[in-house]
């Protein structure tokens, strides 16, 4: 009898203390174009984009009707892209073919709050990594990379990301350096001196291919972008990917088929880089702190003996170098730099204090006072 009084205690408790989201009706149309009559699939297919519009217009009036509407578009292609998983339940009110395409309409219980959930995550994510600034860096100079790297620009921007400008960097000496993702020192010292916290290295490859078609000349045209995303703080890769697309046209004529594999790519880099930093807050980090004024040994050890003291979430301490009384540290931490910052600051070596010079998403430069 006991044994069933606390099972249903508990019960009362889970139940009591669960998450209960309020439901949004929303209705929406899809459509899609049947091919080879095969409607099945073109039914599917509306029904798949009737419930994308359903939780699209459900975050429109959610991001609208709030002062907050930074970061608009990620919120937006980041929950798009998992739709499904914020409908409980549809209804279809109507259906039907009509000519080459099959219509949809339907009504959608949409659960508000973890739609108010994710977008709050993703503002988090954005905030905590101090919406990041990005530096595009073109391996060739050919027209399709211009296109490529505006169109790239464009996407990131309306992410809520901060763009470099690239004229700027490539009047920099080492700008050929940064397409080689090995010169890590080249690519965080780069970075470091221009403000990006990400770097992202990307090649274009354009091809046109002659084909025949009833001894009518044609041309196949083929665009391939690869992109590599590079922490700019310590150089290390966070992630790569790659996006290609071929359609008959002019020979040479890859404007349009740049633009949209490029915008692609973007889209797709923006999504692991997301997933990246999320995974990143949640679990251990590297940080990098430089410290200069340690003008002995004794000070070194003493400093990084605190460092485990002080810094919470402290896991370990790897020393990549110490010269002329300056070391720098790869920390492995559960936090962000900010924290690390606000610890080291507390730390006083033979009574004399520290000062933090600088922070950024991944970095933290500070200095011993005399």
């Amino acid at each position: 009898m006991k044994k069933a009084v606390i099972f249903f205690a508990l019960l009362f408790f889970a139940f009591s203390f669960a998450p209960v989201y309020a439901q949004h009706k929303v209705r929406a149309k899809g459509m899609a174009t049947v091919q080879k009559n095969f409607v099945d699939i073109a039914r599917s297919k509306a029904l798949d984009e009737a419930q994308r519009n359903a939780v699209e217009k459900a975050v429109g009036v959610m991001i609208t009707s709030t002062t907050n509407v930074e970061n608009f578009q990620v919120k937006m292609d980041r929950i798009l892209s998992e739709s499904k998983g914020f409908i409980t339940s549809y209804n279809i009110i109507s259906e039907k073919r009509n000519g080459d395409n099959y219509e949809v309409e339907i009504e959608a219980e949409i659960s508000a709050g973890r739609l108010r959930d994710k977008m709050t995550a993703i503002n988090l994510i954005m905030e905590r990594k101090s919406k990041p600034r990005v530096m595009l860096v073109f391996a060739g100079q050919t027209n399709s990379d211009a296109v490529a790297e505006a169109a790239m620009s464009r996407y990131f921007m309306e992410q809520g990301f901060k763009v470099v400008d690239a004229h700027t960097v490539k009047k920099n000496k080492d700008y050929e350096r940064l397409q080689d993702a090995a010169e890590q020192k080249v690519i965080s010292g780069i970075a470091h001196r221009y403000g990006a916290e990400v770097i992202i290295i990307c090649n274009v490859d354009a091809a046109s291919n002659p084909f025949k078609i009833n001894d009518v000349e044609m041309n196949h045209n083929k665009v391939v972008i690869s992109g590599k995303i590079i922490n700019g703080d310590n150089g290390g890769l966070i992630t790569t990917g790659s996006e290609q697309k071929a359609a008959p046209g002019m020979k040479g004529d890859f404007k349009k088929l740049t633009d949209e594999v490029a915008t692609k790519l973007a889209r797709n880099l923006v999504d692991n880089v997301l997933e990246s930093w999320s995974s990143e807050l949640a679990n251990t980090i590297t940080v990098k702190l430089v410290v200069s004024g340690l003008n002995s040994y004794s000070d070194l050890q003493e400093f990084k003996s605190l460092l485990s003291e002080e810094v919470k979430g402290f896991k370990s301490a790897n020393q990549r170098y110490y010269s002329r009384g300056k070391v720098e540290l790869d920390l492995e931490i559960e936090g962000d730099a900010q924290a690390v910052a606000h610890d080291v600051e507390q730390i006083t070596v033979k009574n004399k204090k520290m000062k933090v010079l600088e922070i950024s998403p991944n970095r933290v430069e500070a200095v011993l006072l005399r």
